[in-house]
C-alpha cells in the first residue's frame, strides 16, 4: 500500500475522461436500470420528474467530483499519492457526493425525514453505483498506459546508448520524444543532468564549450527506462544525473546534495527515496 499510484491517474486528459465517463455511465445506469427502486424514491414521481431529478443528482455528483479531481491535479507535484491515500481520497469523494445528494433529496422531500436518516441510504447507493465506473476507468487507464508504453518501446528499440559511426563506437546518448522520434543525441561526456518539468524534460549538456539546455517532450520515467545501461541515474523525483560528471556528494542538514563538474550549475538535491541507491553507487565506484 506504500506504493505510489501511477502518474497517469493525475494526468489532465485522464481526469477529464474520468469525469465524462463516470457522469455518462451513472446517468445511463440510473435511467435504464433504476437501481434500488430509485424511480420510487418520492411518492407519485412520474417519468419526467424522475429523469429531471436524476439529471440534478448526477450534476451535483459531477460538481463534487470535478472539484476533487481539480484539487488532485493541482497538488500532484506537492503531494505524493500512494495507493492507500488514493483509496482514502476516493472514499472522501463518495462521502462528499453522498452528503450533497442527501441534502438535495432532503430538500425536495420537504424535510419530512431526518437528514441523517436519509444519509446512510444515499451513501450506500452512491458507493454501489460509483464502484463500477471507478473500477472500469482504472482498468482502462492501466491498459491504455501499458499499450502506450509498449508502442514507445517498439519505436525506440533501435535507439541505443551507443551508436556506430564509420564502424567505430561513439558514446552518444539518444533522447526520443514521447512519440519515439529521436530529438537529441549527446555525447555522454558532455551530459550533466535531466530535470523533469510537467510533461517535459530539460536536458543540461555542453554544446560548443558552453552549458546549454534542450527541452524534450517526454517523461523522466520513460527516459529512465530507456537508459538503464547508461551512467544516468535517478537521484530525485525531478532529476537524473550523469555519475561521470559528479564532483562532490555532500550531506547537509536537510539532506544530500550533488555538485556537478561545472561552477555555473546548481547543486542537485538527492531525495530520501533515492538516497540509499545513490550512496551505494558512489560507494561501489570508490572501491
Amino acid at each position: 500500500m506504500r506504493k505510489k499510484v501511477p502518474s497517469y491517474i493525475t494526468e489532465k486528459g485522464n481526469i477529464v475522461r474520468l469525469l465524462f465517463f463516470v457522469t455518462f455511465f451513472v446517468f445511463v445506469f440510473i435511467i435504464i436500470f433504476k437501481p434500488f427502486n430509485s424511480n420510487n424514491w418520492k411518492q407519485g414521481m412520474g417519468v419526467d420528474t424522475f429523469v429531471f431529478y436524476s439529471i440534478l443528482l448526477v450534476a451535483i455528483g459531477l460538481g463534487v467530483l470535478a472539484v476533487s479531481r481539480i484539487v488532485m491535479y493541482l497538488t500532484r507535484t506537492r503531494i505524493e499519492l500512494y495507493y492507500y491515500t488514493y483509496i482514502v481520497w476516493m472514499l472522501s469523494e463518495i462521502a462528499f457526493i453522498s452528503l450533497a445528494c442527501t441534502l438535495f433529496v432532503w430538500l425536495i422531500d420537504g424535510r419530512r425525514n431526518d437528514y441523517f436518516q436519509i444519509f446512510p441510504y444515499t451513501a450506500f447507493y452512491t458507493t454501489a453505483i460509483l464502484f463500477l465506473p471507478y473500477s472500469i476507468s482504472w482498468l482502462y487507464f492501466e491498459l491504455k498506459e501499458k499499450n502506450v508504453a509498449l508502442e514507445k518501446i517498439k519505436k525506440t528499440l533501435h535507439l541505443k546508448s551507443t551508436v556506430k559511426i564509420n564502424g567505430e563506437e561513439t558514446n552518444l546518448i539518444n533522447f526520443p520524444d514521447d512519440k519515439g522520434n529521436l530529438k537529441l543525441s549527446v555525447n555522454a561526456d558532455h551530459l550533466f543532468y535531466l530535470e523533469a518539468a510537467d510533461n517535459y524534460i530539460k536536458i543540461c549538456y555542453i554544446n560548443k564549450e558552453k552549458v546549454s539546455h534542450f527541452i524534450l517532450r517526454n517523461s523522466l520515467k520513460n527516459i529512465e527506462t530507456l537508459l538503464t545501461n547508461s551512467n544516468l541515474v535517478r537521484c530525485h523525483r525531478s532529476y537524473m544525473i550523469n555519475l561521470s560528471k559528479v564532483n562532490v556528494l555532500r550531506r547537509e542538514k536537510d539532506g544530500l546534495y550533488i555538485e556537478l563538474d561545472s561552477k555555473s550549475l546548481p547543486d542537485i538535491p538527492v531525495s530520501k527515496t533515492y538516497s540509499n541507491q545513490v550512496v551505494q553507487l558512489f560507494s561501489e565506484a570508490s572501491v
